[in-house]
């Protein structure tokens, strides 16, 4: 390992085993047969790298996290690590939830080994991050799943690290969060901080990351930007179909009888150099049962989140399924660069009735240096 390593893992192993019934009536449960997590991998992470961690639900990428911070032991291999290590494995791990917030920023600065004076001199800042002052003295218990996720960053990106192992730290983050969790890391970067992050949205990090490993049945690729990120054998880049539209739908209204059933991106072309050259076509799918006028809104966003342009569809009130909705962008409009796709359902009031955030990242070329989102009509002129 040299001392421009931060992470050495060779020929990196984890084992677990299904646990099956003896019969389909008895209680008893036996070890079942054994499958690979993790299945024999090897990389090195360099000192101020950041590695941003990719693939589908149980590929081993939480796994891997865990066994680098020390919470599992690997089956076999080695991992070597050159610095202090500060993690966020799972929602509200370590934090004791009959205390209050501010209790638990010393508890888990304590646990990182940080003096009470030390944690008295960065406790403006966590507070201020965490962005719900009136609730610090709140016992967790009572905090909602983004509240736990923006206390525990916030506490972790103040401890003096040399390494940051992020867990899915904006699956539970509203826009907002998103851009400040994209902001931090930054500057852990610039401080020269090694930082891992687990995440479903790969092009969140495309600013800031220097590789992407992505994980598939325990093994792993690695690629240099997000668009070179190989699909899985039945997944279409430009196509996301029911099943997974209901993991990302955020519902903000009970019962709602509305859902985003398919969307697709239609080009004339597949080659990302040149889909931006081209018409593109978004076509969306909605069933739903309504007594009111209601609004299907698209947004097109950066990589934070931040909305480029949007357009919106006005659905009248019935009870219809699979009904299309198409949304047409001109030749030319837009650049080619790392942008997504946001859906908003609102009520006649303008009420948001269900998001479905990220939907789609839309294939583009690598660009060293991106010339923006938009193509306007600016007139330049040379005296």
């Amino acid at each position: 390992m040299t001392p421009e390593t931060a992470i050495s893992i060779h020929n990196l192993s984890k084992e677990y085993y299904r646990t099956e019934k003896a019969s389909p009536f008895s209680r008893k449960s036996t070890k079942g047969t054994g499958f690979l997590a993790v299945n024999n991998i090897s990389i090195d992470i360099r000192k101020g790298e950041v590695i941003c961690i990719t693939g589908h639900n149980g590929s081993g990428k939480s796994t891997l996290l865990k066994m680098l911070a020390e919470v599992t032991l690997p089956t076999s291999g080695e991992i070597e690590i050159n610095g202090k290590v500060a993690s966020i494995l799972e929602i509200g791990i370590g934090f004791q939830p009959e205390i209050s917030g501010y209790e638990n920023i010393f508890l888990s600065g304590a646990m990182y080994g940080l003096k009470k004076s030390e944690i008295e001199t960065k406790i403006d800042r966590i507070i201020e991050m965490f962005g719900f002052p009136d609730f610090i003295n709140t016992p967790v218990k009572y905090y909602s799943s983004g509240m736990y996720m923006r206390l525990a960053f916030s506490i972790i990106v103040n401890i003096e690290a040399d390494i940051y192992l992020f867990d899915e730290v904006t699956s539970v983050g509203d826009n907002e969060f998103r851009s400040k969790v994209t902001r931090e890391i930054s500057r852990l970067k610039d401080n020269g901080a090694t930082i891992l992050v687990v995440t479903h949205t790969p092009t969140l990090f495309s600013t800031v990351s220097n590789r992407f490993i992505i994980f598939n049945k325990g093994s792993i690729t690695v690629s240099e930007t997000p668009e070179n990120i190989p699909q899985a054998p039945d997944d279409d880049p430009k196509h996301i179909c029911e099943d997974k539209l209901k993991q990302i739908k955020e519902l903000h209204t009970e019962n709602l009888n509305f859902d985003l059933t398919d969307v697709k991106i239609i080009t004339q072309t597949d080659d990302p150099n040149k889909i931006f050259d081209e018409k593109i076509e978004i076509v969306a799918t909605v069933s739903y049962q309504t007594n009111d006028v209601s609004t299907l809104l698209i947004a097109v966003t950066d990589v934070s989140g931040n909305i480029i342009t949007s357009a919106c569809a006005e659905l009248a009130a019935g009870n219809l399924k699979n009904k299309l909705i198409s949304f047409e962008f001109p030749k030319g409009y837009l650049r080619p660069s790392p942008l997504s796709l946001r859906f908003e359902i609102m009520d006649s009031n303008n009420k948001p009735l269900a998001s479905y955030p990220n939907v789609i990242n839309m294939p583009h070329p690598r660009k060293n240096i991106w010339s923006g989102y938009l193509n306007m009509p600016i007139k330049v002129t040379v005296e």
